[in-house]
């Protein structure tokens, strides 16, 4: 038989993976659609279609984003994946996004 710590723990587990798996997934997914739309525009496409294709993209993005949160073995290891994913497409928006000098 369970024991009400342990069940409780299974609970706060879930609970944190669900909002990994959503909250977490739109923030992921929101870097990666401003990534990628920047890096389209740069290499070429115009802007409004840039903003466009990478729209279309986000959707299968969350898509695996968010199965992969809950396919995480644990809650931690879900929002450590967010992180490391997330701090390198931060990184790119950075460098990408126009200094307005000019």
């Amino acid at each position: 038989m369970m024991r009400l710590g342990e069940q409780m723990r299974g609970h706060w587990s879930l609970a944190f993976r669900v909002v990994a798996g959503t909250l977490g997934a739109y923030g992921l997914t929101s870097l990666a659609t401003v990534t990628l739309s920047l890096l389209l525009a740069r290499i070429g496409m115009n802007g409004v279609e840039a903003v466009t294709a990478a729209t279309l993209a986000s959707f299968a993005i969350f898509a695996v984003i968010a199965m992969t949160a809950f396919h995480a073995r644990s809650a931690i290891r879900a929002w450590g994946w967010l992180l490391a994913m997330g701090l390198p497409l931060a990184l790119a928006v950075f460098l990408m996004l126009p200094t307005g000098r000019g």
